[in-house]
C-alpha cells in the first residue's frame, strides 16, 4: 500500500473512532465524539504524545490548545512519512515549507504548495484556509511566518465535490464536504481557503 493510501486510511480510521462527524456542503452536521468525551481525549494525548516537546502532556481536556495540526502530523506518521514531512504543533510549518517548495520549483519534493484557483484536488492532497483576522495568502505566508491556519486531507474526489477529513473540527474528527470547480479545483466558500499542498510522497 502506497504512502498516500496509508495516509487516506489513516485518517478514514481516526473519522471511524470520533464517530463520523460530518460537515455538509450545505452546510448541515453531525457530530460523533467529542474531543473532552471519555476515549476522545485519551485519543488526542496520543497525538501530543507523538509531538512531543512542550506538548507531550496534553489531551484533549487542554481546550486552549488546538490540536489540528497534531492530528495530521500524526496521520503522516502512521502512513510512513518518516522524516519526509515536517510534524509540527502549527499548520504553518507545513504550509510554509510546501509555499517554499514551489517558490523554489523543486517539483520533486514530498510537499509542494499550489494556489486554489486552476488546481484539480486528488486524494492525498492537503488543503488550507487562515483563520482571525489577518488574511493570509499564497504569497504572504511565507513572509508572515506563523499565523492561525488549519488543513485538512482530501480522502476522496468524486464529480462537483472533494471529502476531505481533519481534526478539531466541531470538536471531532470530521469529514467535510466541499465544492469542485468544473476542472476539479477548489471552489468552496465555506471557509478562506489559501493553498493546496500537493501530497508527492
Amino acid at each position: 500500500m502506497s504512502i498516500i493510501n496509508k495516509l487516506v486510511q489513516s485518517a478514514l480510521n481516526e473519522w471511524e473512532f470520533f464517530e463520523r462527524s460530518t460537515i455538509k456542503s450545505n452546510g448541515s452536521t453531525t457530530v460523533g465524539l467529542r474531543e473532552y468525551e471519555d476515549g476522545a481525549w485519551q485519543r488526542i494525548g496520543d497525538y501530543w504524545n507523538f509531538i512531543g516537546g512542550g506538548y507531550g502532556n496534553l489531551t484533549g481536556k487542554d481546550r486552549g490548545v488546538p490540536w489540528s495540526a497534531a492530528f495530521i502530523s500524526w496521520c503522516f506518521n502512521e502512513a510512513g512519512a518518516g522524516t519526509k514531512f515536517p510534524y509540527s504543533a502549527g499548520h504553518a510549518k507545513y504550509i510554509n515549507t510546501a509555499i517554499r517548495n514551489a517558490n523554489e520549483n523543486d517539483t520533486e519534493a514530498p510537499i509542494y504548495g499550489h494556489r486554489i484557483k486552476g488546481y484539480k484536488l486528488k486524494v492525498g492532497d492537503l488543503i488550507g484556509y487562515w483563520r482571525g483576522n489577518n488574511p493570509i495568502t499564497f504569497d504572504n505566508a511565507r513572509s508572515i511566518g506563523s499565523y492561525q491556519s488549519h488543513t485538512d486531507i482530501v480522502v476522496e474526489v468524486s464529480g462537483k465535490f472533494a471529502y476531505t477529513i481533519g481534526g478539531n473540527v466541531m470538536h471531532s474528527v470530521t469529514k467535510r464536504e466541499v465544492k469542485l470547480g468544473e476542472n476539479g479545483d477548489l471552489i468552496d466558500k465555506s471557509q478562506n481557503w489559501f493553498v493546496v499542498i500537493q501530497n508527492n510522497l
